[in-house]
């Protein structure tokens, strides 16, 4: 009797013991692949947080584990303009809703590490980002006019109920590349990393400063006139 109670308890632990390797092994690929390759979206969204997980931003803020609309109506305590981007028709889109200009090429600069985006910005100037015409950048700007995003300035940008890209409708940016955007903000505890954010799902991490791998979306504040 004991025998066959121990036999049935085996093999309930190892049953369980393979759907939560299954499970876990699903979400790792979930979240290493894009978000386009699912079969289903409809499937990922009930199981988003399947075991009740405590979700936090870079901020160490709580933020729901299930959240699918625009990450700026959790930013700013402020109504989000129906028609937000304007395209200025120079190669930069304008946000109307943080004031922001950004490079309407957002893989101008192919992948670099960290320290290269900050320096590449840096020199970023009208004439950049050719030879297509409808890339190349021709706002009058100068070397030191641009920088590289904070993490909250990019994450103004996602909306988590869209993907590939996760932004607001009518966002007007080009080229939107797979993998992730570096920001210009590193960790407060290691500066050796710096966060991220990947746009064709909106996802957030962070990574070393050195890794080649991080694509670049310029930024500057809005000229005044």
């Amino acid at each position: 009797m004991m025998k066959n109670y121990i036999f049935k308890l085996v093999q309930i632990n190892f049953f369980a013991t393979i759907v939560i390797f299954i499970f876990s092994f699903g979400a790792y690929a979930g979240e290493d692949n894009p978000l386009s390759m699912l079969q289903n979206d409809e499937v990922l969204a009930r199981i988003v947080n399947p075991l009740d997980s405590t979700c936090y931003d870079w901020r160490g803020e709580i933020i729901p584990c299930d959240f699918t609309q625009r990450y700026a109506g959790v930013l700013y305590d402020k109504p989000i303009p129906v028609s937000r981007f304007i395209d200025n028709k120079d190669g930069t889109v304008t946000d109307s809703l943080t004031k922001l200009t950004w490079l309407k090429n957002t893989n101008c600069f192919g992948m670099m590490n960290w320290e290269c985006a900050m320096q590449a910005v840096k020199n970023l100037k009208d004439g950049d980002c050719g030879p297509d015409p409808t890339l190349i950048l021709s706002d009058s700007s100068s070397a030191g006019d641009w920088r590289l995003p904070s993490i909250e300035e990019l994450c103004a940008l996602i909306d988590f109920s869209r993907r590939d890209p996760a932004l607001p409708t009518g966002h007007l940016f080009l080229n939107v590349p797979s993998g992730y955007h570096w920001s210009a903000t590193t960790l407060d505890s290691y500066s050796e990393l710096a966060w991220i954010v990947y746009i064709e799902s909106g996802t957030t991490c962070y990574e070393g400063v050195y890794n080649r791998a991080g694509h670049v979306l310029p930024v500057r504040s809005l000229k005044r006139k």
